[in-house]
């Protein structure tokens, strides 16, 4: 038996309960315990949870300063594991048994696995008690910044340094932020940790204290996005870092879009790459950042500033000065020290920083020695410092300094449409140029002084406030606060403008006006042929490739003076899919949900361009959206596709979403799948099977039916050959084969497999019926129950439709049902926040119902029954599941129904229901689906009236009955096939008009 196996028997759990590692407080003779036990470990034997388990606790009691790494780790256990794996073998075994045990991992641009193995042991105990005093006074600063994020303290030197050099590395950074950050929020997340030792009680009873004294500040949000300098053994590597909050208020949001969001969310894109969204939670206090996976962007030397920009209501909205910096291997760089390998490029010529090093051309001359590097094939010197550091080129000498109180600034980008970006900022006119000091404030313009000259030139400076005329071209420009010197350039393009004419899918014609002495040049390519007569330019694409440029490379400037090189932003219109190269995707090639990054929809301006989206199996429910841009990202259209996908049965291989791209009367057509890859059963009774497409390399595992919950694990297929080989086990010969979760941009679909050739099956509605039947019956902690929690956090673990398990298809039979699981999962999940926001809506998309049709006497049942499971205490947080819930769906009247309170909410006007339908359009209105619930009363609504939204008036009505438990002979609950669709409808309803929806049900259930 394992180690953990036999910890959770030891704390009386059949399986791990959701909690951080560290909250098993494991003694030092367990700690050495398990450490035996991975000491002569094998393959077939090691426990891949075990090997989890020992990050965490080497964190907590054996980390003594440094940067932890996976060999120092590894090399701790000791014993014949040294002789059968490596350190990076048993970090992927680590990270497969956190995947099992469902670790909510930390990500910022990409999911940081080793940060999150470590910080599962909470914080490093032994190193703290050595160092106790340094890090009582790094607790109490961090406290003292109200951090949102790491960034917030990272990068003050003045905080930073109050820890030895040994502990200032992004792990203790993150642990010490969650601490702080819980005693901010007067959570008691972590109040057994930190009870659980004589010093950190200590420090902790200091950090509380000061906390009640705290005057709340405003910060101030400005993107913390920087670039690092990495030296690797092999090479040295330059990458962008972006540096996002987990949430923000609206005001510190706008701070950094520039408008005021008052919708739900904002996808935010990076060069065309979806980065994260962000979403409006509950009340609209704050939005939540939802991240997906980016990884760390490396430099490529000629890109130009990332363009950044949010999608509202499917418009573009360009997020000015997002990436306010870029390396440059022609101008010195200031650097300060981030970590052993890394430097952190600064911005100016100063930074509070005490260790900093300049990266300059090789024709820039320091009078002290330098070391000489090889950077993306350029050979430049590289001088760390402490202090000051003056270098020359000429008769031009800049002086760095570090240890100061440096600022930051933005030369505000007047960037014409035509630019898609550029490799400085660009203006029109005069720019405006914004300070700020090291703590973001924005600095009055009578606390710093702004001077301009030509570039390179001889000119003097010229104060920016006085200047009447501002020459064209590049510019130089310098910024003077407290007697720190910072450099910058620009470029004035003046009143240049590019117009177009004859756009066309492989053609277009651009005209420049007003040019002046600039010189103007855009590059042709293996796909592109460029005519230039004049001001004129004729671009012409070469069909044979089957490729549209997203973007032209070009450069403008005056002869003699450095140029501006830019993107010029792609003119080419018409109605296509592309994918991230620019290739046409043919209407016969399949795609997958999968592979939607990356890929963009073209359309023809004025053309009124509709994208049309259906299930082919379900075609009755449809979405349509109007195209407003010429370029517009498919994955924008992700969660539509996946709602129309959820239809249909998820595990029916004919299920398709359909996409239909219209301009007037011509139109295209695409296929979208959940899944690209199948399984063949065929020698399912001999105990193999194999994949429809042999070029993917895929883990499998079979998940075991009809057995108890204890022994429903995956177990991983071993591959023999072309086939796979079921495992053989006396449990069960019935099995669900899945892909592993890590196989990225390749979903398997799964499948049953049967290897018992006398095994009678039975219909489906039969198994769900009377799984259901069981579920009703049961009490939490009987059998079918803990069966159905296992199958939830299988589906988690793999990210598996839910419907893959009968068990849980069961659930939305009843309401009553419904109500207990919503009750019994939630309290089994140890990150309520992202089961209620994100796991819950995504079940309800997949089975076909809402938990918030529940009746009011079945909320009342489930909540006493859970209460009575796990102890009146608990009452406050699971309550929180409901509330949560509902303030998402903006139905917080609804919990005062359910307590008995009066609704305070103004009815429906014929006039609300007149402005719901020209909100929606003739289009969306021609297409709504047909099939509506029964009702038994309109509650002052005359549907008779508004027979084309009778959908959208009667499902809310009868969701509103459905809780009151007055709808007898119709009910909404269970039925056959059309009650399903019904259901399908009323969430369709929803959708359409989430506000709409909610008013029409308070109504109902005001009413008497």
């Amino acid at each position: 038996m394992s180690f953990f196996k036999k910890l959770l028997l030891s704390n009386q759990l059949v399986k791990h309960d959701g909690r951080p590692l560290w909250k098993y407080f494991l003694t030092d003779e367990e700690v050495d315990e398990l450490i035996k036990v991975l000491q002569y470990s094998k393959p077939l034997t090691i426990d891949a949870k075990d090997a989890a388990l020992y990050y965490a606790q080497w964190w907590k009691k054996k980390y003594h300063g440094g940067k932890p790494s996976k060999k120092e780790i590894f090399d701790s256990i000791g014993g014949n594991i040294r002789f059968i794996f490596d350190a990076n073998e048993f970090y992927k075994i680590a990270v497969k048994g956190a995947k099992a045990l469902r670790f909510r991992w930390i990500t910022k641009q990409n999911t940081l696995y080793f940060r999150t193995l470590l910080l599962q042991g909470g914080l490093p105990l032994a190193h703290i008690a050595e160092n106790q005093g340094y890090y009582q006074d790094f607790l109490m600063a961090v406290l003292e910044e109200q951090p949102e994020s790491i960034e917030d303290f990272m990068f003050k030197p003045h905080i930073i340094d109050l820890l030895p050099k040994s502990s200032q590395n992004d792990v203790i950074y993150e642990s010490c932020f969650e601490i702080v950050r819980s005693i901010l929020n007067k959570e008691n997340e972590f109040d057994d940790l930190l009870a659980s030792d004589e010093v950190l009680t200590t420090i902790t009873n200091q950090l509380k204290n000061r906390e009640r004294t705290l005057v709340r500040k405003q910060r101030i949000s400005k993107p913390k996005n920087y670039w690092l300098l990495k030296f690797n053994e092999d090479k040295k590597a330059i990458s962008l870092r972006l540096g996002l909050a987990d949430k923000y208020t609206p005001e510190s949001l706008a701070n950094i879009l520039g408008f005021e969001p008052n919708d739900n969310e904002y996808q935010f894109y990076l060069n065309d790459s979806l980065i994260c969204i962000f979403r409006k939670v509950g009340s609209g206090r704050y939005f939540k950042t939802d991240r997906f996976q980016y990884q760390n962007q490396e430099w490529d030397v000629e890109s130009n500033f990332p363009v950044a920009y949010v999608l509202r209501e499917g418009e573009k909205i360009e997020v000015a000065d997002f990436i306010q910096t870029m390396p440059n291997l022609n101008e010195p760089s200031l650097w300060a020290k981030y970590s052993d390998t890394e430097w952190r490029l600064i911005k100016g010529n100063g930074t509070t920083n005490k260790e900093a090093a300049l990266l300059f051309p090789k024709e820039w001359k320091s009078e002290l020695p330098t070391l000489e590097i090889s950077i993306y094939e350029e050979v430049m010197s590289w001088f760390p410092f402490e202090g000051q550091a003056t270098i020359s080129k000429g008769y031009e000498s800049r002086k760095y300094l570090s240890a100061v109180n440096s600022f930051d600034w933005t030369i505000v980008s007047q960037k014409p449409a035509w630019i898609l970006n550029a490799i400085m900022a660009v203006v029109q006119k005069k720019p405006m140029v914004y300070v700020y000091d090291e703590n973001d404030n924005r600095l009055s313009i009578d606390r710093f002084k702004v001077w301009v000259k030509k570039h390179n030139s001889n000119n003097s400076w010229q104060e920016l406030t006085q200047l009447v005329y501002m020459p064209s071209g590049c510019l130089d420009l310098k910024i003077e606060k407290d007697g720190l010197i910072a450099y910058d350039t620009f470029y004035n393009i003046g009143n240049l403008q590019v117009n177009y004419s004859n756009k066309a899918i492989d053609k277009a014609t651009l005209q420049l006006r007003n040019r002046g002495s600039f010189e103007f040049k855009l590059d042709a390519s293996q796909i592109l042929d460029i005519e230039n007569h004049a001001d004129s330019y004729s671009l012409k694409v070469k069909t044979e490739f089957s490729k549209i440029p997203n973007k032209i490379k070009g450069f403008l400037g005056e002869r003699g003076q450095k140029k501006l090189y830019f993107d010029l932003s792609s003119p080419f219109v018409g109605m296509a899919i592309t994918d991230k190269d620019g290739k046409i995707i043919s209407e016969h090639k399949p795609i997958c949900i999968t592979d939607l990054y990356g890929l963009r929809i073209l359309s023809t301006p004025n053309k009124d361009t509709i994208l049309s989206i259906k299930n082919r199996l379900k075609p009755g429910v449809k979405i349509t959206k109007e195209i407003k841009e010429t370029a517009q990202p498919l994955i924008s259209f992700k969660e539509d596709i996946t709602r129309l996908y959820y239809l249909a049965d998820a595990m029916e291989y004919r299920n398709k979403v359909c996409l239909e791209l219209i301009e007037g009367s011509r139109s295209k057509s695409y296929e979208i799948s959940n899944f690209n890859n199948f399984l063949n059963i065929d020698g399912q009774l001999e105990s193999k099977v194999h994949l429809e497409n042999f070029d993917e390399d895929l883990e499998l595992f079979a998940i075991p039916l009809n057995v108890s919950s204890e022994n429903i694990q995956p177990l991983p297929l071993l591959k023999e050959g072309m086939y796979f080989k079921i495992p053989e086990t006396e449990l069960t010969k019935q099995f669900i084969i899945i892909s592993s979760s890590e196989n990225e941009g390749v979903q398997l679909m799964p499948r049953f497999v049967n290897t018992d050739i006398d095994f009678e099956g039975s219909d489906k509605n039969i198994r769900i019926d009377h799984y259901h039947a069981q579920l009703s019956q049961s009490k939490f902690t009987d059998e079918i129950w803990l069966q159905l929690l296992s199958y939830f956090d299988i589906c988690l673990e793999y990210d598996l439709p839910f419907s893959t398990f009968d068990q849980l298809r069961a659930i939305s039979i009843s309401s009553l049902v419904a109500a207990r699981a919503f009750f019994f999962l939630g309290v089994n999940q140890y990150d309520p926040d992202t089961h209620i926001q994100k796991v819950i809506p995504e079940m309800e998309m997949d089975l076909g119902f809402c938990f918030h049709w529940v009746k009011k006497k079945d909320w009342e049942y489930a909540l006493n029954e859970i209460v009575e499971l796990t102890n009146i205490q608990n009452f406050p947080n699971i309550l929180k599941l409901l509330t949560s819930y509902l303030a998402e769906l903006g139905l917080d009247e609804l919990l005062q129904y359910l307590n008995g309170s009066q609704i305070e909410n103004q009815n429906i006007l014929y006039g609300d229901v007149r402005d719901l339908r020209a909100r929606l359009g003739e289009r969306v209105l021609r297409e709504l689906p047909h099939n509506s619930p029964n009702i038994t009363n309109e509650y002052g609504i005359s549907i008779k009236d508004h027979l084309p939204v009778k959908l959208l008036l009667k499902a809310p009505i009868a969701v509103a009955e459905s809780i009151k438990d007055i709808q007898k002979e119709y009910p909404i609950w269970a039925g056959d096939e059309y009650r399903d669709s019904i259901r399908r409808n009323i969430q369709y309803s929803q959708y359409l008009n989430p506000d709409f929806y909610n008013r029409v049900i308070l109504q109902v259930l005001k009413n008497k």
